[in-house]
């Protein structure tokens, strides 16, 4: 393994409710964790942790308010990183012999009510993109939408919040959806929007996983107005799986969003016969949903999608770590 790159000094910047809290955490900082999910394999939603030392019990006596603002900025004094907006989730309170520890969660996506009530109603006539403005605008947040759009002529958001909704809806149709910085992020998992090299010089440590292999098929069912009969779409692939068939059960509208929604599947199940665990030093341009090419490692050297990006920062330094699984266009070579 080759030793370390020497790297500068990491950065960090929090601010709580619009009050740049910095300096008053620092002193006690014992681990900054970014957690950037991808919305597809992973969570809908970005989060990070704040663990601190609290040998007086300030934190404890003087906790903030679940649902306040934190404002965050990670990376190097020349590379900064905005992570954007999240909202307090939940707070930990630990005693060792070590010391209390002191611990704030926060997510991406804001904790008010209106983000986990449960409703029923229906889309006519809309696209993909057009439902999303639409829950984005309801909520307060923008759209960042990349891909092709799809079609629909009715949609029904039967008993579910928003956010679970779409993003079941652009799971099923292969495409991420996340919350970041106050923005529903919808990528198609096959628009890379660059790769990042990754050899022997910039990585700590990686692990890879080659699974098992399975003859599969994915089937869609679709009811054909034209033929007044319903119809089945069919995908072969090799795939790593638990049975024989994965069975789609999801009523369509026409062929084409069928054929989309098998050959979708069948890369997501194809994606999963290689994965891998990296850790790299601290690299704020990586992020879930991106690419990186592997090099130096022969016959795992591949380009892979990220499915979560971990940016940690410590009174060691700043390291990456990433899951990674095989990029779509990588399926079925180099095994």
């Amino acid at each position: 393994m080759a030793d370390r790159l020497i790297v500068p000094e990491p950065y960090l910047y929090v601010e709580l409710n619009n009050t740049d809290i910095t300096t008053h955490i620092t002193p006690f900082l014992i681990s900054f964790r970014y957690i950037d999910n991808d919305g597809l394999q992973k969570q809908e939603s970005d989060d990070i942790e704040i663990e601190l030392h609290d040998p007086d019990g300030f934190f404890r006596e003087n906790p903030p308010a679940r649902g306040s603002a934190l404002k965050v900025k990670f990376g190097y004094t020349d590379k900064i990183r905005n992570a954007g907006v999240f909202f307090i989730d939940s707070y930990t309170y630990s005693i060792s012999r070590d010391g209390d520890i002191f611990t704030i969660k926060a997510l991406a996506k804001d904790v008010k009510s209106s983000y986990r009530t449960i409703k029923t109603t229906a889309f006519e006539n809309k696209t993909l993109k057009q439902i999303a403005e639409e829950i984005a605008k309801r909520h307060g947040y923008k759209l960042h939408f990349r891909g092709e759009d799809i079609s629909f002529t009715r949609l029904t958001q039967n008993q579910k919040r928003d956010l679970e909704f779409l993003s079941e809806l652009c799971r099923l149709y292969g495409k991420t959806c996340k919350i970041s910085n106050k923005t529903i992020v919808i990528i198609d998992l096959e628009e890379p929007a660059g790769i990042y090299k990754l050899t022997r010089e910039n990585i700590i440590s990686a692990s890879f996983e080659v699974s098992s292999l399975y003859e599969q098929s994915s089937e869609v069912v679709y009811f054909d107005p034209s033929k007044k009969e319903t119809t089945q779409d069919k995908k072969q692939s090799k795939v790593k799986a638990s049975g024989d068939t994965q069975k789609i059960n999801k009523r369509v509208e026409n062929k084409k969003q069928a054929e989309t929604i098998s050959k979708k599947q069948a890369i997501l199940n194809s994606m999963k016969e290689l994965q891998a665990k990296v850790e790299c030093i601290g690299i704020p341009d990586l992020h879930a949903g991106g690419w990186v090419a592997i090099e130096g490692f022969g016959r795992f050297d591949r380009e892979y999608y990220i499915q979560t990006a971990t940016h940690v920062i410590t009174r060691d330094g700043y390291t990456t770590e990433l899951e990674l699984l095989l990029a779509p266009s990588q399926g079925g070579k180099k095994k």
